[in-house]
């Protein structure tokens, strides 16, 4: 008995993984394509972009994305690991997806974290505590080779077993 309970929860452990990464795959490569920066001023795109405005402005898209230690799989599983089921959203039943973006400076290290799809207000606030607890990125985002600020969404997902 205790073989098949630990199967179960094997399965759904990596039905759990598999599903995240695809999300995680399908946000982070649907915003593919030309460089586009959140300053309207640099909103030309001919012109290839300033110093200036690769320092100060935070980016969607960009020549390399920035690179976690271990990948988008050491990413997820670290999320997974340190993330706590709030204790009144489980004996509520709720579950659900919670969508964070936040931003990955020059440096590697994590800022301006938001949620941009909500669960409940439990559950957004420990994707909130789990992401800002995130080490400093490998290798931050890349344009011309020159590093910049850019924006990075994560889906958590939040499921009773």
């Amino acid at each position: 008995m205790k073989t098949k309970r630990n199967f179960q929860t094997l399965s759904i452990a990596k039905t759990f993984i598999a599903f995240s990464l695809i999300s995680f795959a399908v946000i982070v490569f649907s915003s593919c394509g030309k460089n586009k920066s959140t300053d309207p001023k640099s909103s030309n795109e001919t012109a290839a972009p300033s110093e200036a405005a690769l320092r100060d402005s935070v980016f969607l898209n960009v020549d390399v994305m920035p690179v976690f230690t271990g990948g988008d799989t050491a990413l997820l599983s670290y999320i997974g690991k340190n993330t706590v089921y709030p204790v009144d959203a489980k004996t509520a039943g709720v579950q659900g997806k919670v969508v964070v973006r936040f931003v990955v400076e020059r440096d590697g290290s994590i800022s301006n974290i938001a949620v941009i799809k909500s669960v409940s207000p439990s559950i957004d606030a420990e994707a909130v505590r789990v992401v800002s607890t995130l080490p400093k990125f490998e290798k931050p985002g890349l344009i011309k080779g020159t590093p910049v600020a850019v924006h990075f969404m994560v889906p958590i997902t939040f499921t009773l077993r």
